[in-house]
């Protein structure tokens, strides 16, 4: 049975907790794509071409998934606050020294080790979620959290700081973009390290009587977690498991890889459509899909959480984005072109929520930690692998259209693999329908 959370404890937890997280995430992804908005500038002074680039961008999730379960482990037994700051403040420290980088090998180099320091972070969010919410509105805080900020704020600044910073000290804007952006995840570490909770057992800010609400909340309606827990391997390995990790992969080759060229697709379209566009135009322009994104995808989760139903929510977020890139590639003009990488941007966001929530289902602990870095490191696969291939192809072809074809297919692939694993979830009866309106889905407590 579900319990509800008191709504002035809940607006407390929320006050307290969400605000950091939204911060780390936000820190986390400016620090993976303003290196798109570097390359505006970048590439042509180091002297490197999209291939290469590509490649900077997609290694950074090698070290990242190299660390991403012990990462995880390690967050489990010592606990959100300590660990989570520590991966903001060495992310800082390594992603302000790509500021110095010479050449394309160095700036491979430093984003290797951007992604063992920063490896664990997303999942290690998504596991505090789960410690301080009850399952009903995880959705919904996690769409808080990772609001992209870094993309419809981060974005513009970064275009701006390139634009009139260069020069500044006798460094080039991008340059010192990317140094002082590498700071601010520093900071934040002084902040969580005294602010961050990592569960509402420890947590000196509720009374006795609040944490024993918070946490019977956050524990209502989860499978229990008694009699035998399977053993983790037989967990990672179930095919429901393995599907919806797939699916994620896909959304996230999609995903990263607009993330990082979006500012550069944006500037070709100056170019192909006669547009004069200067670098700050274009990061203003690149942040409208975000922007965009934003809006669909909180009404979207906040529908599924309302109705309960994870599988075809996701499964038409992915068919949207597939829609969006019909849109890029097909119609030649530079409004519909900004609408098709909305539309993109907004599937892309909006599915991989349902998927975690879909994850989530029947894990508890250790094992939940665990469950989240595993899926995360498919979508890590997935990330490393599609800039490199788009920057491969847009030197081969000229033109990022076949790369973003190749990435509509990913997304109408992933749509399969959510529906095949929402049917293997229904017959194990970790979702069923409800008695309540058709087609919706709750966990089941077994």
């Amino acid at each position: 049975m579900t319990q509800t959370l008191p709504a002035s404890v809940q607006r407390k937890v929320i006050r307290r907790i969400i605000p950091i997280l939204m911060l780390m995430y936000t820190m986390a992804y400016l620090d993976r794509i303003n290196i798109g908005t570097a390359a505006l500038r970048m590439n042509a002074e180091l002297g490197i071409s999209q291939q290469v680039f590509g490649l900077a961008a997609g290694l950074f999730f090698i070290g990242y998934l190299a660390m991403e379960i012990p990462s995880n482990i390690i967050l489990h037994r010592v606990g959100a606050r300590v660990w989570l700051t520590r991966i903001m403040v060495t992310w800082g420290l390594i992603s302000a020294c790509t500021a110095f980088v010479q050449n394309g090998w160095q700036l491979i180099a430093v984003r290797m080790l951007l992604g063992v320091a920063e490896a664990g972070l997303f999942p290690g969010l998504i596991y505090c979620l789960a410690l301080w919410f009850p399952p009903g509105l995880r959705g919904r805080m996690l769409v808080i959290a990772v609001l992209p900020w870094a993309v419809i704020v981060g974005t513009p600044m970064s275009a701006a700081i390139v634009q009139y910073a260069d020069g500044l000290f006798g460094f080039s804007g991008w340059r010192i973009m990317l140094f002082v952006e590498g700071l601010l995840p520093v900071l934040l570490g002084f902040y969580s390290i005294r602010f961050l909770t990592s569960k509402p057992e420890g947590a000196d800010w509720l009374t006795d009587e609040e944490k024993r609400q918070v946490i019977a909340a956050r524990d209502s309606g989860d499978a229990p977690a008694s009699v035998g827990e399977p053993p983790l391997r037989t967990t990672l390995l179930q095919p429901h498991l393995i599907l919806l990790s797939l699916a994620y992969a896909t959304a996230q080759m999609g995903f990263y890889a607009s993330l990082i060229f979006t500012p550069q697709i944006v500037q070709e379209f100056g170019r192909l459509f006669g547009v004069a566009l200067s670098t700050v135009q274009v990061g203003l322009l690149a942040a409208i899909p975000s922007v965009f994104g934003m809006v669909i995808y909180w009404f979207w989760v906040a529908h599924s959480d309302r109705t309960g139903e994870r599988v075809w929510h996701a499964i038409a977020a992915f068919v949207t984005a597939a829609a969006g890139i019909g849109i890029l590639v097909s119609v030649p003009n530079l409004y519909a072109s900004i609408a098709g990488l909305s539309l993109l941007t907004a599937g892309l966001v909006s599915g991989p929520i349902c998927i975690w929530q879909l994850t989530g289902v029947g894990v508890r602990g250790k094992t939940a930690a665990v469950v989240f870095a595993y899926v995360n490191c498919f979508g890590i696969v997935g990330s490393m692998f599609s800039p490199y291939f788009i920057g491969l192809l847009k030197d081969r072809t000229g033109s990022y259209d076949a790369g973003l074809l190749f990435l509509a297919l990913a997304a109408l692939l992933g749509a399969v693999f959510v529906y095949l694993a929402g049917r293997r979830m229904r017959r194990q009866a970790l979702i069923r329908p409800s008695a309540a309106p058709a087609g919706r889905y709750e966990p089941a407590t077994r």
